[in-house]
């Protein structure tokens, strides 16, 4: 079985009244912004121009509806090319070859972007990535709050539009050694 990679926070759910009066329809929250995962490598010659596009989509994005948080991952398997790449991480081709798996692709290249999980396209074609954010599903965000305590930390969410049996991991390091909890939504 493959593994899915499932976006906790933000399935949207529509709500209709059933009658044609219009009473009882719930006001639509806010959308979310576009979550772009750019994947590239030191070592891929096309990256650092996806890495322009990305700044430029990143920059040019603004707030509110037509927000996009860009992320970069540089993954290692360019490393053996002669180059390695002080930002890569096999986590990020992981994370990568996971999405790969997900969206049924055929092999894994640089640079790619993937849009909210559930899209891909080259890196470097300004046109296609403006085009894909532009169609991406928004998601509301859900409000969270966190109370830290001496040992523990205590999150408090009321998330109506999330998918039953979704993780979040999360991480954090304290002087000694890193820490790992996962909070499982119901």
């Amino acid at each position: 079985m493959a593994p899915r990679l499932l976006a906790c926070f933000g399935r949207g759910v529509a709500a209709a009244p059933d009658d044609a009066t219009g009473e009882g329809q719930l006001e639509a929250p806010p959308a979310g912004p576009v979550l772009v995962e750019l994947f590239g490598s030191q070592g891929c010659g096309a990256s650092p121009e996806a890495d322009a596009v990305a700044a430029r989509l990143a920059q040019d994005s603004g707030s509110g509806d037509g927000a996009v948080v860009v992320l970069a991952f540089h993954v290692d398997y360019w490393d053996y090319r002669g180059w390695k790449d002080p930002f890569a991480s096999s986590a990020w081709t992981v994370r990568q070859k996971a999405y790969v798996e997900a969206l049924r692709l055929d092999t894994l290249f640089t640079p790619q972007v993937v849009l909210q999980g559930r899209a891909h396209c080259v890196g470097t074609d300004q046109d296609a990535l403006a085009l894909a954010v532009r169609d991406a599903p928004r998601y509301p965000a859900p409000a969270i709050k966190v109370r830290t305590y001496v040992c523990c930390v205590k999150l408090h969410t009321s998330c109506t539009n999330c998918l039953a049996n979704c993780s979040a991991n999360l991480r954090t390091k304290t002087k000694k050694k890193p820490w790992i909890f996962q909070m499982l939504l119901l």
